[in-house]
């Protein structure tokens, strides 16, 4: 059982690869409590009813086992976790190489765990590579935590941490994502700029900190009634 999933998997990383010089491996975890650990210890109601686990491919039997294997072996065994991890980058990394791409990799692509605390070395390790999560965990988004220089994160709105979003914002080192209802996006939110981040996956290619990537709502977020996909007003 492979720990990471290609790009090519996932409609919109594919949409970034196809612009060329970049190759991504996204690590699929079950979310929330599906494997009966929790593995987004963050997420909302409104979160976790709209996430994209079962978009895609993710909806079949075979993917959604492969996942709740994955995070079991996450929990019952770290060591050979961390080996397959290694494992796996390091071939990643020298298919790269000899492609001449950049290598793009996002650990958590249904979780949100806190690999920098968990692997920094990890970082150390691949320091070539662009890492990128988006992440619910609002101290990961602070000027007092400490993040490995490859590592780009995005805080994510939902429909409980409004006042983090601002916060996160103001401080102006992280962007924060937010779902909206139709592809119209507005020019700004709640004083903010905002940007298309359904353009691409490439979350390290963004404006710089203090902006607001506007996502439209997929899947179940179409019927979202808790707030977590935000309203477009006239």
């Amino acid at each position: 059982m492979k720990l990471f999933t290609k790009g090519e998997s996932n409609p919109k990383i594919a949409k970034s690869n196809r612009k060329g010089g970049i190759e991504t491996l996204i690590l699929h975890l079950a979310p929330a409590s599906v494997s009966g650990h929790n593995v987004c210890a963050s997420a909302s109601a409104g979160c976790i009813a709209a996430c994209l686990n079962t978009a895609g491919r993710g909806r079949m039997n075979s993917v959604q086992a492969a996942r709740i294997r994955r995070t079991k072996m996450w929990f019952a065994d770290r060591k050979a976790f961390k080996s397959q991890i290694e494992t796996e980058l390091t071939a990643f990394a020298k298919r790269c190489d000899k492609l001449g791409k950049m290598s793009a990799v996002r650990m958590n692509g249904t979780s949100d765990l806190l690999w920098e605390k968990q692997w920094s070395e990890l970082f150390t390790k691949f320091d070539g590579f662009k890492f990128y999560d988006y992440t619910k965990h609002v101290k990961r988004c602070l000027s007092s935590w400490s993040l490995p220089e490859n590592y780009h994160l995005t805080f994510s709105r939902s429909e409980t941490n409004q006042a983090d979003c601002l916060r996160v914002l103001e401080g102006g080192r992280h962007n924060v994502a937010a779902v909206f209802d139709c592809k119209e996006f507005p020019t700004s939110w709640e004083g903010f700029p905002t940007y298309s981040a359904d353009d691409d996956d490439l979350r390290f290619l963004d404006p710089p900190g203090g902006h607001v990537g506007a996502l439209y709502a997929k899947g179940f977020g179409k019927k979202d009634e808790t707030g977590f996909v935000l309203p477009v007003l006239a």
